[in-house]
């Protein structure tokens, strides 16, 4: 079929036809039960859920690269990604759980690597009140959600009159909301949600801290998303596995390259060690000093659903993924 005929309508009779046939020819295991102590997709979802999100992707990709590509038989970082996130394994309890991720940490690597020290958590809403209760000291913190992205709010103590009323808006939200709904990040619901607040790490306080995110799969590093000045400029840098730069954009603007840091091929390794037990994990990390730091583990990076803005590094990623599950 020409790819400039083809329709959203295309797209959906497309992702009947591919889940009906993943469960027919037990594709991906669909049709076994999921390994002990992991939950899938297909396990959490009713299918007509999981055929409508394969079918959004197939409307993202056609509208971006104008053809829709073959599910069974994914190629592109994107086309694996939404297949993992549907039908891979994924250890349980949730890794996604920013107050439980850090036992995902091998025990070996408990003193090499530190997961960031909540100084509260809980399931009331952050108000003036709970903070007189804390009796922080003065500085810049953030609060957060345990249980969706996205979720960060800087304040400082003292806090101000507008610091209070953002946090006590954002926090009961959190409370309530369904995190990854929209996106189909079924992960999320699995957990229990609760506030959170943390220090900040920064040298400089308040000062925009340099996320490391290694996109994995297959427990290998596939790229390294490394993304400065948020609060600023915004840049986006990606890199091989061996930091190499690469002068494609993911999903922001690229920039220069930088320096490569002195303990770099440690960091991958312990990436891969986190990794390793999940077919996709985004690893996300923060260098502080001497010191690193895991943020998080994201399962499906904005949610799984924006394509990458560079095709040549959605080809790249997708063809440094290699894995039992896609073999």
């Amino acid at each position: 079929m020409d790819g400039q005929k083809l329709t959203a309508i295309d797209a959906r009779r497309v992702a009947r036809e591919v889940t009906a046939r993943i469960f027919e020819e037990n594709m991906f295991g669909a049709s076994d039960p999921a390994p002990r102590g992991t939950l899938r997709g297909i396990d959490v979802l009713p299918t007509s859920r999981v055929t409508q999100k394969l079918s959004r992707a197939l409307q993202t990709i056609l509208t971006s690269r104008g053809a829709l590509p073959d599910l069974l038989r994914p190629q592109t970082f994107f086309e694996k990604l939404t297949m993992a996130k549907f039908f891979a394994p994924v250890p349980m309890p949730s890794p996604a759980d920013k107050l439980a991720v850090g036992q995902y940490v091998p025990a070996e690597l408990h003193d090499t690597i530190s997961v960031i020290p909540p100084v509260w958590s809980g399931r009331t809403q952050i108000t003036k009140d709970l903070l007189d209760q804390l009796s922080l000291p003065k500085g810049v913190y953030y609060a957060k959600s345990n249980s969706g992205s996205g979720t960060n709010d800087m304040f400082e103590i003292p806090p101000t009159d507008q610091n209070l009323e953002r946090l006590a808006r954002f926090s009961e939200n959190w409370l309530t909301q369904k995190h990854g709904e929209r996106a189909g990040e079924w992960w999320y619901d699995l957990i229990r949600p609760q506030n959170m607040i943390e220090p900040d790490l920064a040298v400089n306080p308040g000062e925009s801290l340099s996320d490391w995110k290694f996109h994995t799969g297959g427990g290998n590093v596939l790229a390294l998303q490394l993304d400065l000045d948020r609060g600023a400029a915004h840049r986006q840098l990606m890199f091989e596995r061996d930091f190499t730069f690469i002068p494609e954009k993911m999903f922001f603007q690229t920039g220069e390259p930088v320096e490569k840091p002195a303990r770099y091929d440690e960091i991958v390794e312990i990436v891969e060690a986190i990794a390793k037990p999940f077919e996709f994990a985004r690893v996300d990390l923060y260098l502080v000093g001497d010191k690193i730091y895991l943020g998080e583990i994201t399962l499906a990076p904005i949610g799984g659903q924006r394509l990458p803005i560079s095709e040549k590094l959605d080809h790249l990623m997708g063809a440094r993924w290699k894995s039992d599950f896609f073999d």
